[in-house]
């Protein structure tokens, strides 16, 4: 390989912020914390060397190394052209750990597959998948345990200055993400709840919905909501780290295990699902959770985890949504809790 120069390690850097320049700022906050930590154990290679990692974060890291070389090749190159005439050794020196990183970013380019050979997917993303019903992880396995009304019980056991959030969650399955932007709450003339929610993980054509609006049904919003609107209301998480480990901690003390605020879109996801043979379909469902496509539902809830249904009248979303997975199991009949 040639050696490399300035314009290279340049156009390196900014084909990687390019892709992160839309990130939200506590994204790329994050990446910077985990580059730096990568940078002192001497790069993700070396780190990797050290500690035994799994294949996500492997792509976590090899993304957070990346943005942060790239942001370091640019603020080092800037520094050695402000010191070329003060100091030319110095100068080549922020160019020599530039360019160094900038090879670092290229021998990133092939994948965790060939790197690792780990085994390609059998399936193909513009075909169907099968809906998954081996092994139920994280969140989503926490719901079998959990009592019928524990939706309630853990909203009545929050700080009040938290309920209002939670209820909006488990009304709508919303991402925290979702809350720190703000949801807006109206009362509609016959007695439901209409909700607007901005997606958090928008990008126009290809990942999530801009913006979707749900119905929740007059008695179901009486029950969770715990009081009246009159007018619209905004809804908004202001410290999204604060709530979850209040939410955590009424969980603990309510004896729920593997507990999270992401545990109320999982019922929610639940509570559609065990309607979808007479009310839903798949597209209404994924309008509902914010997704453009069908496929992604399948890692939220199981219709067996439905604790009374999901109280929604309608969902409608911005975009239309992509049909490529396969069909919902149906709950068993005895639809109790698994």
């Amino acid at each position: 390989m040639s050696r490399m120069n300035k314009s290279e390690a340049r156009k390196i850097a900014g084909q990687v912020l390019m892709h992160t320049d839309k990130n939200a700022g506590e994204t790329n906050t994050h990446l910077w914390k985990i580059f730096r930590r990568l940078y002192r154990y001497g790069g993700l290679h070396n780190y990797t060397k050290l500690f035994e990692i799994k294949k996500h974060t492997w792509y976590k890291y090899k993304a957070a190394f990346q943005y942060g070389a790239a942001t370091q090749i640019r603020s080092l190159l800037r520094e050695a052209d402000k010191m070329e005439k003060k100091d030319k050794s110095l100068s080549q020196t922020y160019r020599e750990k530039a360019f160094r990183l900038a090879a670092e970013i290229q021998a990133l380019q092939p994948d965790y597959q060939k790197k690792h050979r780990v085994q390609e997917k059998k399936y193909h993303y513009d075909r169907p998948r099968p809906y998954k019903m081996d092994k139920i992880e994280g969140k989503r396995k926490g719901l079998r345990s959990l009592p019928r009304d524990w939706v309630e019980k853990i909203i009545q056991a929050l700080p009040v200055q938290h309920r209002d959030v939670a209820v909006v969650m488990a009304l709508t399955g919303c991402r925290p993400s979702e809350l720190q932007k703000g949801v807006v709450l109206e009362p509609e003339s016959h007695g439901s709840l209409k909700i607007t929610i901005s997606g958090a993980k928008f990008k126009k054509g290809f990942q999530g919905q801009e913006q979707r609006v749900l119905v929740i049904d007059e008695v179901h919003t009486l029950t969770l909501f715990m009081k009246t609107l009159e007018k619209p209301t905004w809804i908004k998480l202001e410290n999204k780290e604060t709530f979850r480990k209040a939410f955590r901690r009424a969980a603990q003390k309510l004896g729920y295990k593997n507990v999270s605020p992401y545990s109320l879109r999982h019922q929610f996801s639940a509570g559609m699902k065990a309607e979808m043979n007479y009310r839903w379909t798949r597209e209404d469902l994924a309008k509902a959770l914010g997704h453009i496509t069908d496929r992604c539902q399948q890692n939220y809830g199981h219709p067996n985890q439905n604790r009374g249904g999901s109280g929604i009248l309608s969902a409608e979303a911005s975009s239309p949504i992509k049909s490529n997975r396969g069909e919902i199991p149906a709950p068993h009949s005895d639809n109790r809790p698994r």
